[in-house]
């Protein structure tokens, strides 16, 4: 299992806390168990494959979401709970065309909950959204949405393991 290293930047205290909810998870656990809620990162992001992101799509990505894709390019955390696209498919599945009613500056970066909900940010205001269905969660920038995601982590782990 590849564990991200401790970056030094914003996101430094929820990654602690992911990788000790990941570190847990996996000591104390069989592989039935782990195999339902794998957790998955992929290596980090380059600054060419983010500038390749930019400019593909036009975009700013938000400095959050930017300091994730130097920690993983792409991630499956918790099983089905979160799969963050690598850039190839973030660049791939948002040059597709889109349903009428799905706003225009979205850009879709994961699958979460497992359910058909995806988390995107808005080009215009660079915040973060949960769309499910027409209805829309919004988070002011990545941090508030990562912490609400590991609160989420953290409570379907503690089903397995006491943290």
């Amino acid at each position: 299992m590849f564990i991200p290293k401790i970056p030094d930047n914003d996101l430094k205290p929820y990654i602690e806390e992911l990788v000790y909810i990941v570190e847990r998870f996996y000591a104390e656990t069989d592989e039935e168990d782990r195999f339902g809620m794998q957790f998955k990162f992929n290596a980090p992001a380059t600054d060419e494959e983010i500038n390749y992101l930019e400019t593909s799509l036009n975009i700013v990505v938000p400095i959050g979401y930017k300091e994730f894709l130097k920690i993983s390019n792409g991630a499956r955390l918790c099983g089905y709970t979160s799969e963050f696209l690598n850039i190839k498919r973030v660049v791939n599945l948002n040059k597709m065309e889109t349903s009428p009613d799905f706003p225009k500056d979205y850009v879709v970066i994961a699958d979460i909950i497992g359910d058909g909900e995806i988390l995107c940010f808005s080009k215009n205001t660079g915040k973060f959204i949960r769309y499910f269905d027409g209805k829309e969660t919004v988070y002011d920038d990545f941090y508030k949405f990562f912490e609400w995601l590991i609160n989420f982590i953290r409570n379907e782990v503690e089903e397995f393991v006491e943290l």
